[in-house]
């Protein structure tokens, strides 16, 4: 079974990145950025899109509040859920775009939520563990705790929330 997995997981990331290369050497950037895809390589950039813009939202409110005199760790709390917030419209419509939720419309909100839940509390001991521990400046290690909870947040939902179950359009890459 375990053979079996990695075989054709194996064959779908070459598959992906052959499919990709085309794309590229085609300068296709209409189905690179903007057509329902399943494949898993333009999902992973353009959820690198998503999670670099939700960051943005993250990063900039998190630093604002904390010059404005908040609490780190509550600034970082706020900060992350306005992030989710963009994560959640921009995952959906744009990284996952070609893939139905693999639960009911209402139920998506709450596992994105308690993946991004995951991801928050994630978020709060990397911060915690580095500012306090390794006495790393906050911004420093916001950035840092976000590349390890990116790869969190990519992997869950794509498993999770986003199997890949295609929706019935056309005009899928």
């Amino acid at each position: 079974m375990k053979d079996f997995f990695l075989r054709h997981l194996h064959q779908h990331t070459i598959d992906d990145a052959m499919q990709l290369w085309g794309i590229l050497q085609e300068r296709d950037f209409r189905t690179l950025f903007l057509r329902p895809t399943e494949n898993t390589i333009i999902q992973l950039i353009r959820y690198g899109i998503t999670g670099g813009t939700s960051f943005l939202v993250d990063y900039l409110l998190l630093y604002s509040l904390e010059r404005a005199g908040a609490h780190y760790l509550i600034a970082a709390a706020l900060a992350f859920l306005m992030g989710i917030s963009c994560n959640f419209l921009l995952t959906k419509h744009f990284a996952f775009r070609a893939v139905d939720a693999a639960v009911r419309p209402g139920a998506e909100v709450v596992v994105f939520g308690a993946i991004s839940a995951g991801g928050l509390g994630l978020t709060l001991l990397l911060l915690y563990l580095f500012t306090t521990r390794l006495r790393m400046q906050l911004m420093l290690a916001k950035f840092v705790s976000s590349l390890l909870v990116f790869a969190w947040n990519f992997s869950a939902r794509k498993l999770f929330l986003y199997p890949g179950q295609p929706h019935e359009e056309t005009g899928k890459v």
